[in-house]
């Protein structure tokens, strides 16, 4: 059994809930060479598909969300390694699946090949990822297809564009641009993966949430959840595939998408962009029990990025999505580094954020 020792930083600053992102940055390989991501071990060639690799780069540091492009004159690939930190395939699928049908302003009218379509990638033996296909109308592209799949705890995206096939066609390219993909030679087994549906009853919101009070308790809930986390992320293997079932609710976010697990009807997921990133909320228990019934029930709010989660004040009734993005321009309570491997070991507090 695996031991893990905890320690706890007590700071009177604010906890910065992530590293500030820096542009997309350029990482050094030599163009006429396989090129291995440093952390996921997927090898990208140098030609894919008869299109030559033009650059690798990351979104970040740390080489956590990696990207290889390929272009010639017709035609442009781009492959994405990023740390699965959140959610499952069938979510990250529907972020993906937004990006290209609501941006008329870069695709046009759009019409897609078809509803997405589960495939088995190669190393593995179950029908993990999601395929997907769309015709498009604004210049350049007329068709684009994109896959997404799970890999020993990190995500593979491969997204094909074409100025001269539509959306079948380019789909009918994407199993050559995998099979060229050198994959490790061990791959965890893997869930099997749907397209997400709509949940069947909407959520029901209060008609405000609020912060809970602040005090002790808070700050003790506060640092029991970071332990808790970081126990959860220093035990956690990317041998063990995600099973929750996830469904779209209908309400309504500014940025992303509400989505919900096994049908929850306390908590949900913010996802963001289609880059793995999302806010979660689910009823504390802990806080709840600590606060003694002054604040109960309470409701936790983590953001989960690629190299940490951080937990914000609590609040005393599920929060509408766009509260819940609001309560991003707050501090930090907790944060809890989940990267690199080994670094979990420190929950850092921000006692000024609960006094």
């Amino acid at each position: 059994m695996r031991t893990a020792l905890i320690a706890i930083s007590m700071a009177g600053a604010a906890v910065a809930p992530a590293a500030a992102q820096s542009p997309h940055a350029t990482i050094a390989a030599p163009a006429d060479q396989p090129y291995e991501m440093r952390h996921s071990k997927l090898t990208v060639p140098t030609v894919l598909d008869g299109m030559r690799r033009t650059s690798i780069r990351q979104l970040g540091d740390g080489e956590v969300d990696v990207y290889a492009v390929y272009g010639n004159a017709a035609d442009a690939i781009t492959v994405y390694t990023y740390r699965n930190v959140v959610g499952s395939v069938p979510v990250w699928f529907d972020r993906a699946r937004a990006a290209v049908e609501e941006r008329v302003d870069l695709y046009g009218k759009v019409a897609a090949a078809g509803p997405p379509v589960a495939f088995t990638p190669p190393g593995q033996d179950v029908a993990s990822g999601l395929v997907g296909a769309w015709t498009i109308t604004k210049p350049p592209y007329r068709g684009t297809a994109l896959a997404l799949l799970p890999m020993n705890g990190w995500l593979v995206k491969v997204r094909y564009s074409s100025t001269t096939l539509d959306g079948p066609a380019v789909a009918a390219r994407i199993p050559a641009v995998l099979a060229a993909l050198s994959w490790p030679n061990e791959i965890a087994k893997e869930a099997a993966a749907a397209p997400v549906a709509g949940c069947t009853t909407p959520l029901a919101f209060p008609k405000r949430a609020k912060v809970a009070r602040t005090g002790g308790d808070a700050l003790s809930s506060s640092l029991f959840g970071g332990i808790i986390s970081a126990l959860r992320t220093s035990t956690k293997t990317s041998a063990t595939p995600s099973t929750a079932s996830w469904c779209l609710d209908p309400a309504r976010a500014r940025i992303g998408a509400v989505y919900r697990a096994d049908g929850d009807t306390e908590g949900y997921l913010l996802a963001f962009s289609d880059a793995g990133r999302a806010i979660g909320v689910q009823p504390d228990r802990l806080g709840a029990i600590m606060a003694k019934g002054k604040d109960a029930p309470r409701w936790a709010v983590t953001l989960y990025d690629m190299t940490s989660e951080s937990g914000y004040p609590a609040m005393t009734a599920l929060p509408r999505p766009d509260q819940l993005i609001e309560a991003l321009n707050g501090p930090a309570v907790t944060r809890v580094q989940t990267w690199p491997a080994g670094s979990q070991n420190t929950v850092n507090v921000n006692v000024s954020a609960i006094k």
